[in-house]
């Protein structure tokens, strides 16, 4: 059955593939420079992560309108249509594919200048299918980092979570499709390196990470914290939050105080709240669930911590530094980016529990140190500022031109 599932997966990677190639032999419209009109389409879990990823280039002066085809968002602001599939077609056909279907049918309807997907599988992919099909641009939005090429094998995408392993075949072709989007979107260096190396130019790839809003995330001057530490994350299995419970159990074996608290929902939430009474820490931990305001728990907080196997530039920890949290991170993606040891948090390798143990204890005991790295973690993130972004959008526009 795996062999079947393997060569079924292979096959439709170089179907779409050689369609690209295909419909690459249609003439592109000329890029410009203003007025552009992008339609997009994605899977979005937070109102933050639209704020950061879309806004930015909302409002930029190179774009004049966006249409978004999702069936998450509930969003108000000049410049953007949000567009839902029909409730009939999500009936019959499920609400991802019906997705893909109105996103290809407004694009039509649009005939837009560029159109754009977040994550590869399948929504990237398919945007530089329907640019090439529709004669304008491509965006590919990599939010997911190197993992989005399966190349680690590991996938929360649930047409490829059969994979027990890399398949080189699957990887190679995912890369060939990249390779045809007209711009890929990377949060960090660390992918932009990786796609670079693997037969995507350069030139293609742009650095431009979500924006954070300075005026929405902010300091707080409140000095008795309700909370040592602090992990946001949609509780699935990619972000690890049982490691998350096993750092305080140690921490709690070690005879000393942390309060914990873990905002977001998801799939294993029932099951790590289990997990923590197994662990005898349901009394230092605290579930909040998912919350819309997701400032005011951050500035209970004192220290941002996160578990993930595999991030990108994550923008949750973008969100702890800019609130003032040093922050406790595992050394993968592009999170080493913006985290610099001994300066504004620590990198820890291999997912080590003693040493994310010994960092946060550290932190706790150390005020005037803690106080340091919070300093440290508001000026690391200016680059972020949404006009900062703006700007590097209004620079790829550019670009494509020259």
């Amino acid at each position: 059955m795996y062999k079947i599932k393997i060569f079924f997966g292979r096959a439709v990677l170089f179907l779409l593939y050689s369609l690209i190639q295909l419909f690459s032999l249609l003439p592109t419209k000329k890029p410009k420079k203003t007025e552009n009109v992008i339609v997009l389409t994605g899977a979005f879990y937070s109102k933050n992560w639209i704020d950061a990823h879309l806004v930015p280039l909302l409002t930029c002066s190179s774009t004049k309108h966006v249409y978004i085809v999702s069936n998450d968002i509930d969003y108000d602001i000049e410049g953007l249509d949000v567009v839902k599939p029909p409730i009939a077609l999500n009936s019959i056909a499920g609400e991802t594919l019906a997705r893909l279907i109105t996103f290809f049918i407004y694009s039509c309807k649009v005939r837009p200048d560029y159109i754009g997907g977040f994550h590869i599988l399948f929504n990237g992919t398919l945007a530089v299918l329907f640019s090439k099909i529709l004669c304008c641009h491509s965006i590919y939005f990599s939010v997911g980092g190197i993992t989005e090429t399966l190349v680690t094998g590991k996938t929360e995408n649930n047409f490829f979570k059969f994979l027990n392993g890399k398949d080189q075949f699957i990887t190679s072709y995912i890369c060939k499709i990249i390779a045809c989007s007209t711009r890929v979107i990377t949060m960090g260096n660390g992918a932009k390196s990786f796609l670079s190396e693997n037969g995507i130019i350069s030139n293609q790839i742009h650095v431009i990470s979500g924006a954070i809003d300075a005026y929405k995330f902010y300091p707080d001057s409140l000095k008795n914290k309700e909370y040592d530490i602090v992990l946001t994350a949609r509780l699935s299995k990619v972000k690890q939050v049982n490691l998350y419970l096993d750092i305080i159990k140690r921490i709690k074996e070690k005879q000393v105080d942390c309060r914990a608290l873990i905002i977001g929902d998801g799939p294993l939430l029932s099951e790590l709240k289990a997990y923590a009474k197994q662990l005898d820490i349901e009394d230092k931990v605290y579930f909040a669930g998912h919350q819309s305001d997701v400032l005011s728990w951050l500035q209970k907080s004192k220290i941002y911590l996160l578990t993930s196997r595999s991030e990108g530039l994550a923008l949750s920890m973008l969100e702890g530094l800019k609130v003032g949290l040093p922050a406790i991170v595992p050394n993968v993606g592009d999170l080493s980016d913006v985290l610099v040891n001994n300066y504004n948090g620590y990198l820890i390798e291999n997912h080590d529990v003693e040493e994310f143990s010994k960092s946060i204890i550290k932190l706790i005991q150390s005020p005037d140190l803690l106080s340091e790295y919070s300093n440290n973690a508001i000026e690391s993130t200016r680059r972020f500022d949404l006009a900062c972004v703006q700007q590097q959008w209004n620079e790829l526009f550019i670009a494509e031109i020259n």
